[in-house]
């Protein structure tokens, strides 16, 4: 009778050392003993799964709570328990409806028989260290901006896709896209807005996901979608054609208004495209990259002549950024006459690049190179610097007395010490600006309109000419042209070229024409290879030609030659008056 005492308050201290310690504990906690029917369930294991003190179901509870997702593995993970499979455990699940994340641990005892003695269980609200987890996660994984896989998840994917070819995929695509002139409808919308639209466009293409198609984020506006196993050669095709016809209407900004997106785009096939994961990306943005050398706005697949003039163009662009500092360029000089006499106006400044072994590459080739990376600046100070430093000599000692044209790009143009750099040699070299004109083309004034015009107009108040290059070529308006600061306008080569042969080019050169002279502007025709265009440009009242016709480009030595037969021409000319 003393040893059952004993026995029972040593019970009851127990239980009371229990409860103490579960009260002071974040796990619930749950013991159950099967042959003695006894058990104790923690405050906290009640106040996990929000349950009274009356319910004593506490091990249907827990299926109960679980929340639908994430039952079944519940259940199965009891029943590899129930086997004697596993003694102990820990699994994780939610309950609540998916709002708390419970740790669950447990160790079951066994009699020599293999029936249940005891269940130790343990609970834990894990739903803090979970949430930090997933944001892990999903940093880990997608783009934040967004919400498709970033880059670097997107490449894990599609190389995991690619490994299983021909197993368990057949044909694995990419289609590369990248948003036409986002730059500038960032300029024009502001940044705010302008990350709008790319959230906007990426939520659409998230629209085509599927387990087999997936979306990534490669840059500010360029997008990558995997066909993990394409059904037949042209699915990417027939995307990109879906995603072109949702665009024809424009995406709608939070601020009402409308901006309409075009796309170019590029798609890889394994094996052709690439066997690797970055080759079939590269490829297709190879690909993506000859749309844009020809005009934007469309599709290319991949080809291997495409990834054989990608690295020539790398090698080339190498070369460019040193061109500076070994010597490459050179200048030439195209004159320019005025149509009525055809006395020397003046010339243009022409940059040529001479690689070491002879080759010539054309600045068609590498201007639109040096402007993609940034080698523009330092190319067109050097042009600045040499070409005024020969017209300085020019002026000084063969008397010439024309205006030099320099080429300025858009990027150039608003480098914040362009004026700077540009009053410097002038300066250096005694000149004066008004014998000098800066020649922008179409695309400076698209750009960033009121900029542009504010730079412009301080040249201009400084005396400096400005002409306006390849006029008809682009995005050309002529209501423009009244609020433009210019002194000249050039007619482009493609007018001229077909001015005898196509009455509507004719109308409208001679329409531009006369607008522009009653505008008080100058006009100059490039181009002019015969006699038959420049007496119809002449009869036309164009004030200037230019063109093969009267002179080539040259290179600086020739020309003073020119100046000095234009010289010994002028002289004969006075002495007849």
């Amino acid at each position: 009778m003393e040893t059952q005492q004993i026995r029972k308050e040593n019970d009851n201290s127990l239980e009371e050392l229990y409860e103490y310690i579960s009260s002071a504990s974040n796990d619930g906690f749950q013991y159950i003993n099967f042959q003695n029917g006894y058990s104790i369930i923690s405050p906290k294991w009640k106040q996990l799964f929000e349950i009274n003190d009356e319910e004593n179901r506490y091990e249907q509870i827990v299926a109960e709570k679980i929340c639908n997702e994430d039952r079944q593995k519940f259940l199965d993970k009891m029943q590899i328990i129930e086997s004697h499979q596993e003694t102990s455990y820990e699994i994780e699940y939610r309950i609540h409806e998916g709002r708390t994340w419970i740790s669950h641990t447990g160790t079951n005892r066994y009699d020599e028989n293999g029936e249940i003695i005891e269940k130790f269980s343990f609970f834990r609200d894990i739903s803090e260290l979970k949430e930090k987890q997933l944001e892990l996660e999903y940093m880990a994984y997608f783009d934040n901006e967004t919400g498709v896989y970033n880059r670097n998840y997107f490449v894990k994917r599609l190389e995991r896709a690619v490994g299983k070819i021909p197993n368990s995929y057949n044909k694995v695509q990419v289609l590369y896209l990248d948003i036409d002139n986002y730059n500038i409808i960032n300029d024009s919308v502001g940044f705010v807005l302008g990350d709008e639209l790319i959230i906007k466009f990426a939520k659409m293409l998230n629209e085509y996901v599927t387990h087999t198609l997936k979306v990534g984020r490669f840059n500010n506006d360029e997008f990558a979608i995997a066909f993990y196993d394409a059904e037949n050669d042209d699915s990417a095709l027939q995307l990109y054609k879906d995603i072109i016809k949702k665009l024809e209407k424009p995406i709608e900004l939070s601020d009402g208004s409308k901006v309409y997106v075009s796309v170019s785009a590029g798609i890889a096939s394994y094996p052709s495209g690439g066997k690797t994961a970055v080759d079939l990306i590269r490829c297709a943005d190879i690909a993506m990259y000859n749309v844009k050398q020809h005009g934007k706005n469309g599709m290319f697949v991949f080809e291997e002549n495409m990834l054989k003039k990608f690295m020539k163009n790398v090698k080339l662009e190498q070369k460019l950024k040193t061109a500076v500092d070994t010597l490459g360029f050179m200048l030439y000089y195209q004159p320019q006459y005025f149509s009525e006499k055809k006395e020397l106006r003046g010339v243009e400044a022409l940059i040529r690049w001479q690689l070491a072994n002879g080759e010539y590459i054309s600045p068609g080739e590498f201007i639109p190179m040096a402007e993609k990376n940034g080698c523009i600046v330092n190319i067109g100070t050097w042009v600045i610097k040499h070409a005024l430093a020969d017209y300085a000599v020019w002026r000084r000692e063969y008397g010439y007395e024309g205006i030099i044209s320099i080429n300025i790009s858009a990027i150039q143009l608003r480098e914040k010490n362009f004026k700077d750099t540009l009053l410097h040699y002038v300066e250096i070299n005694n000149l004066s600006p008004e014998h000098i004109e800066i020649e922008i083309t179409e695309s400076v004034l698209i750009e960033d309109f009121e900029s542009t015009i504010s730079i412009l107009e301080e040249l201009r108040n400084r005396g400096f000419k400005v002409s306006l290059d390849d006029f008809g070529t682009g995005y050309s308006s002529l209501s423009y042209l009244r609020d433009i600061p210019i002194d000249t306008l050039k007619i482009d080569k493609s007018f001229v070229d077909t001015i005898l042969l196509d009455d509507s080019t004719s109308i409208i050169t001679d329409a531009v024409i006369t607008m522009v002279k009653k505008l008080g502007l100058e006009t100059i025709a490039e181009g002019v290879e015969t006699e038959e265009q420049f007496e119809y440009l002449k009869n036309m009242h164009c004030d200037n030609i230019q063109g093969f016709l009267l002179g080539k480009p040259m290179p600086g030595e020739k020309l003073i030659e020119l100046i000095m037969e234009e010289n010994k021409r002028k002289l004969e000319r006075t002495r007849y008056v």
